[in-house]
């Protein structure tokens, strides 16, 4: 009787360590698996939900349409940089976190307001947004659409109609916010005015940037000539397949918001996100819509009149208009404790004058 092959059992064993990878999920395939931990957002009660009264919105160019300042003892800070993580009174909760996701750092910036008003625009000349957020007492301000830097497209800011609409086609996706705050996105409709009609008299603002990156739950990558495709026509381009920083507006709930602002080539490894990539994050966030805005250098989120992407780092490009969100209650007054009257003590000698040029005397 033969004696088996003792190398025989290798064989069996080398089969199974080459199915391995098909068995079991490859590591590899999730090696940035602590990049994908995305924060999950749980909505806070406000104290104050039906501030008295409504805030009126301002016209379109009011010079100071803030009503109220921020209370500063609502804000909390970290504590080695000094940037803002939450913000919090009884009409306004905003709370920021970020995470690095295909290696790029991403902002995720929840607000949630009590009133509908409270969500605004504000339309000028080129300046410089962060300025400008000081200015009109924002807590939280982004930018917009940069929509004058385009001829079409309808234009609604604080409920004035700024550029009406014409019965011709769309080329870009239009947002319209409604006068309960819930978004509405247009997928480059045909006939621009038709489909502004149902929404005329409830509009607050109104966007002709785009595209719409998720819309009423469904994820809009799908359409490989509105993503993939710069489809707008030399000089007036997209850039929508091109890594870059981005960022976007979406609705999360009834007046409850996400802004998702991610880096670029200059600041992260990974050079920053696609339209696509962006829509897939806005919709694994649970977006119910969500909207892309003007991006590259013209990304910009400004909390508390810092720019908070691109931390400490300048690089702000000048903006049209900016889209924010302001307290509904004024903030409490302080008052200074009172001081007890000095009791009377022996009198001492006045010591003599002395002065040093440029010191600081008591």
């Amino acid at each position: 009787m033969k004696s088996k092959n003792p190398l025989l059992w290798l064989i069996p064993l080398i089969l199974l360590l080459l199915l391995v990878p098909f068995l079991v999920p490859s590591a590899l395939t999730y090696a940035g698996a602590e990049e994908a931990d995305l924060p999950v957002y749980s909505p806070v009660e406000l104290d104050n939900p039906h501030p008295e009264p409504l805030l009126p919105l301002p016209g379109a160019k009011t010079p100071n349409p803030t009503p109220y300042k921020a209370n500063p003892a609502g804000f909390a800070r970290d504590d080695a940089t000094g940037a803002v993580k939450e913000y919090r009174d009884g009409t306004i909760y905003v709370k920021i976190e970020s995470r690095v996701v295909n290696n790029t750092k991403v902002l995720f910036t929840w607000i949630q307001i009590a009133d509908p008003s409270q969500l605004r625009t504000f339309v000028t000349g080129e300046t410089n947004p962060v300025r400008l957020a000081d200015k009109i007492d924002a807590i939280v301000a982004i930018n917009g659409d940069w929509y004058s830097g385009r001829p079409e497209g309808t234009v609604y800011r604080n409920a004035v109609l700024m550029r009406p609409p014409k019965s011709v086609q769309a080329r870009y996706d239009q947002l319209i916010i409604d006068d309960e705050g819930n978004f509405h996105i247009l997928r480059r409709p045909e006939n621009d005015a038709e489909a502004f009609a149902p929404y005329e008299g409830f509009i607050m603002h109104s966007f002709i940037f785009g595209p719409g990156l998720v819309i009423d739950g469904k994820l809009m990558t799908d359409d490989t000539e509105t993503f993939e495709k710069n489809r707008y026509g030399s000089g007036a381009g997209m850039g929508l397949d091109k890594k870059a920083q981005r960022q976007a507006i979406c609705q999360m709930g009834s007046l409850s918001y996400l802004i998702i602002t991610t880096e670029g080539p200059n600041e992260s490894k990974g050079g920053g996100f696609t339209a696509t990539e962006l829509a897939e994050l806005a919709y694994n966030m649970g977006a119910v819509n969500a909207y892309n805005l003007d991006g590259g250098n013209s990304t910009c989120l400004v909390v508390d009149g810092v720019k908070m992407n691109r931390f400490g780092k300048g690089g702000v490009r000048n903006a049209t208009d900016l889209i924010y969100f302001i307290t509904a209650e004024e903030p409490p007054v302080v008052t200074e404790a009172p001081t007890e009257a000095p009791t009377e003590s022996p009198a001492v000698p006045a010591a003599p004058e002395t002065e040093t040029e440029g010191s600081i005397q008591p």
